[in-house]
């Protein structure tokens, strides 16, 4: 059996739970069972568990940057305020608020946002943006 790698120094994880981090395939979906196919067509997909909390992935690769959210580890740091992050998407993500940055745009009222997220969200105000840009544009004559 393979092991995992563990992309942090074990020492800062938790221990783990009582859960092996390659549990035997779940009576729900087997192994065969077509949720569990590789989308590519390449034959069965392996079911990895979290060893440290219920998530499950079929990918070595997702399960080790998961695992990392299980470490006190913080090795990026804003060289602005000393905040420290797990992740270097989450200290890009902070540094908008140093720096006002908001690279994403919502297409139809041109509204910035810092957070992708935030811009996600933008649609389900669509129909307000709608409205009240009929009602506010002034009338030709």
């Amino acid at each position: 059996m393979e092991s995992l790698r563990s992309p942090t120094s074990g020492d800062d994880l938790p221990p783990p739970s009582s859960a092996s981090p390659l549990r035997p395939p779940s009576p729900i979906f087997p192994t065969n069972h077509p949720k569990n196919q590789d989308p590519q067509g390449l034959g069965q997909r392996r079911i990895l568990y979290c060893q440290y909390c219920p998530r499950v992935f079929y990918y070595l690769s997702d399960l080790e940057r998961h695992s990392i959210t299980h470490s006190q580890n913080k090795p990026h740091v804003c060289q602005l305020c000393g905040k420290a992050f797990k992740q270097a998407a989450e200290l890009t993500r902070h540094q908008r608020v140093h720096t006002g940055e908001k690279p994403f745009q919502c297409l139809l009222c041109h509204m910035r946002f810092a957070e992708r997220n935030t811009l996600r969200r933008q649609p389900s105000t669509l129909l307000l943006h709608f409205l009240l840009s009929a009602i506010l544009k002034p009338k030709e004559n």
